[in-house]
């Protein structure tokens, strides 16, 4: 009895110590060039002027908001960075006597070439991204869809996870769509 107790606890102490030994293998990112983060994909960076943006991507951008003075203030520009296709979201600043200055205040891509630095990336599942971001303030839930012209409604399907940085002024966003990655998003967190 005493030596199958002894045999049971050593086969339980092996198992447990192989358990912990046991980790996820980390994905490798193949192309550090679309490495996406709070700070945006690789040189284009959340907060860069429009004209430094539209050099990096080698497009000149039209802007509703600067060519409006009736209070527009954000404006969408889809582009190609690199070899992938990105919607990039700019504000208008108003500094000094210079209104005409865009702002990157968000970039957003569906690209399977654009992955994180932990290797997460479009199909992956939802449950891949809270153990890689623990360590960070995260808010999450459905996302709202237009029923009508007046009403909205939480999506069935349709999901998102937010993780911030510590200083909560940016933000990673994962798009999801039946509980699979569908965009990536990196973008300044904009007050309420």
């Amino acid at each position: 009895m005493k030596n199958s107790l002894l045999f049971f606890l050593a086969v339980f102490v092996f198992f447990s110590c192989k358990q912990k030994d046991k980790k996820e293998p980390v994905k490798k990112v193949e192309n550090a060039d679309y490495i996406i983060s709070k700070d945006g994909i690789n040189e284009l960076k959340i907060g860069m002027k429009h004209t430094e943006v539209e050099k990096l991507v080698n497009q000149q951008f039209n802007f509703n908001a600067i060519k409006d003075s009736a209070g527009y203030w954000q404006d969408t520009v889809k582009a190609k960075y690199k070899e992938i296709e990105v919607s990039l979201y700019f504000e208008r600043q108003y500094m000094d006597d210079d209104n005409s200055i865009m702002q990157l205040f968000g970039v957003e891509t569906s690209s399977p070439l654009c992955k994180t630095e932990s290797g997460i990336g479009m199909g992956d599942e939802k449950s891949s991204v809270l153990p890689a971001y623990e360590e960070n303030p995260i808010t999450m839930g459905p996302e709202y869809e237009a029923v009508n012209d007046t009403t909205w409604a939480m999506s069935k399907i349709k999901y998102s996870i937010s993780v911030k940085d510590d200083k909560w002024d940016k933000e990673l966003i994962f798009h999801f769509v039946n509980k699979k990655i569908v965009s990536l998003a990196a973008a300044l967190i904009m007050g309420e």
